[in-house]
């Protein structure tokens, strides 16, 4: 007789036991068709579409970011991961343009620059997430919430 090398609880198994038809109703018994599909069009995807909706949120902020680290020196050290972060963001986000943004003058204040900057972030984190709802695709739901809880992360961190 072999023997688990972990025991198992009772509750585990009966967790598992109630469980397991939950899991498999969600499985799809069906094979994905083999007939081809539309040719695509040269129309942009609705996805397409949401994915540089998001691009050009995220480049925005980046601007903003640079341009508060231009005037403020001393919170390059502390902006500077968010850049990181963003162009991770926008490296999966490649939907083939380039965008530019004009950011506004941050304030003369590093202390208000910051906050501004975490605001920003913030409204973007709320953005991002907004627009994951619009996704068409999972993948790209998911990926677009991701970012989200990232730039949500790091502002409450």
């Amino acid at each position: 007789m072999l023997r688990s090398p972990v025991p198992t609880s009772r509750r585990t198994a009966i967790a598992l036991a109630l469980s397991a038809p939950l899991a498999l109703s969600a499985c799809e018994f069906d094979p994905p068709s083999a007939v081809p599909t539309e040719a695509p069009t040269t129309e942009p995807l609705p996805d397409a579409d949401v994915a540089g909706v998001a691009r050009a949120q995220i480049v925005q902020m980046v601007a903003t970011i640079e341009a508060t680290i231009e005037a403020h020196p001393r919170l390059r050290r502390e902006l500077t991961p968010w850049l990181d972060l963003h162009d991770a963001h926008l490296t999966v986000l490649d939907v083939g343009d380039d965008q530019t943004a004009t950011a506004a003058i941050p304030p003369p204040t590093g202390a208000a620059a910051r906050q501004i900057v975490l605001g920003a972030e913030g409204a973007l984190a709320s953005r991002l997430a907004d627009t994951a709802r619009q996704a068409a695709s999972g993948d790209l739901a998911r990926a677009l919430a991701s970012m989200s809880a990232a730039v949500t992360q790091r502002v409450i961190a």
